[in-house]
C-alpha cells in the first residue's frame, strides 16, 4: 500500500503539472493514455499464438487468419485513439446544494459525429450515480459532504470504442467550482434579542416568528421543510407545492449566530439554513447576522441566495474537497 501510495502521490504531480486546471481543454496526444483492456490482451496472446502455430505446422490459413485478426487490432488501436482525440470540454458552473446532497456538475462536449461511447466518471467516485448524457451535454454527479466550495476533482473520461481491445482515457481538471449550503437541522426560528430593527409587535425576544397569514402556493424547492408541503394538492395529483405566508411589511426580523442553541458551529448554521428557509417560505423581511458579518434585511429569493452563500462559506477560507 505505501508503494501505491507514493505512486499515486507522483502520478497526481505529473498530471497536475502536464494537464493544468482549465475550464476548457481539448484532448489530444499530449493528455490521452491508450492501453488494451484484459479482452484485448487476450486477442493479442490468441494472434501469437496462432502465428506459432501455422509457423510450427507450415499451415499458411492459419497464418493468414494469424495476420488478418492482427491487422484488426492494429486498425482498432488507431480507431480507439481517433475515438477521443480532438474532443473539446467546456465546463460550466453547478447549481449550488446542500451537504450531503449530489451536486450535478455540467459539462459541454464538441465532437464529430462520428465520435461517441464516452464514459465519465470522477476519480474520487463511489457516489453509485451515473453521468447523465444527453445530445452534448452531460451531468456528472459527486456527493457533497460538507458546506463551503466543493472542488469534485479531476474527471476520468474513457472509452472502449469499437471493440473493446483498447481503452482510452484522461483525467482533466476542469476547474469546478461548486457552492454546498449547510444541510438544514429543523429547529424554530430564533430572533436576535439585541436587533435594533426589530418591531415592538414582535412581543419578546428569542420567539418563533409568527406570519401565519397564508398568501398562496408556490412550487416546492429541493432543502424546504416537509412541514411546508401543501399535501392536499400532492394528494390531488396536482404536484409538489409549498405553502407561501405574508408579514406586515416594516416588520424587520433578525437571525443570529450567537442567539442559536446548536452544541457546536456546524449544527447552528444548520439551524440558521433552516430558519432562512423558513422566513423565506414566509415572504418575511429578515436580516442576518454572523459574527461581525451583517446582512441587510430584504426578502425574496435573492436574499435567500444571499443568506445561503454566506452561511455556506462561513469561516472558511478555502475550498473543502
Amino acid at each position: 500500500m505505501t508503494i501505491r501510495k507514493w505512486f499515486k502521490q507522483r502520478f497526481d504531480k505529473w498530471l497536475k503539472k502536464n494537464i493544468p486546471p482549465n475550464g476548457k481543454i481539448t484532448l489530444t496526444r499530449n493528455n490521452l493514455f491508450i492501453l488494451p483492456t484484459w479482452f484485448g490482451a487476450a486477442y493479442l496472446v490468441t494472434c501469437f499464438t496462432l502465428f506459432l502455430l501455422g509457423t510450427n505446422y507450415q499451415n499458411n490459413l492459419i497464418l493468414f487468419l494469424s495476420f488478418l485478426l492482427s491487422s484488426i487490432f492494429v486498425s482498432c488501436l488507431l480507431s480507439s485513439h481517433k475515438n477521443m482525440s480532438g474532443l473539446t470540454l467546456y465546463a460550466a458552473n453547478p447549481e449550488p446544494q446542500f451537504a450531503e446532497q449530489y451536486i450535478a456538475f455540467p459539462l459541454k462536449i464538441e465532437h464529430r459525429p462520428e465520435q461517441g461511447q464516452f464514459i465519465f466518471a470522477f476519480q474520487q467516485d463511489g457516489d453509485g450515480l451515473d453521468a447523465l448524457i444527453k445530445d452534448q451535454q452531460v451531468l456528472i454527479y459527486r456527493q457533497a459532504l460538507r458546506r463551503g466550495y466543493f472542488n469534485p476533482g479531476r474527471l476520468t473520461i474513457s472509452s472502449v470504442f469499437p471493440l473493446g481491445l483498447f481503452r482510452v482515457w484522461t483525467h482533466v481538471d476542469l476547474n469546478w467550482q461548486g457552492l454546498v449550503y449547510p444541510k438544514p437541522i429543523e429547529s424554530a426560528v430564533v430572533l436576535d434579542s439585541d436587533g435594533a430593527d426589530k418591531q415592538a409587535d414582535l412581543g419578546r425576544s428569542r420567539t418563533q416568528a409568527g406570519f401565519d397569514e397564508f398568501a398562496g402556493l408556490k412550487t416546492y424547492q429541493i432543502g424546504e421543510s416537509l412541514k411546508s408541503v401543501a399535501w392536499k394538492q400532492l394528494a390531488q395529483g396536482r404536484g409538489w407545492h409549498s405553502k407561501a405566508f405574508e408579514q406586515a411589511q416594516g416588520s424587520a426580523v433578525w437571525l443570529n449566530l450567537n442567539a442559536q442553541t446548536g452544541r457546536d458551529l456546524e449544527t447552528k448554521l444548520g439551524q440558521l439554513t433552516a430558519q432562512v428557509l423558513t422566513l423565506d417560505e414566509q415572504n418575511a423581511l429578515y436580516g442576518l447576522r454572523l459574527g461581525t458579518h451583517e446582512i441587510a434585511p430584504a426578502q425574496g429569493a435573492q436574499q435567500r441566495l444571499t443568506c445561503l452563500a454566506a452561511l455556506a462559506t462561513y469561516g472558511l477560507n478555502k475550498a473543502v474537497m
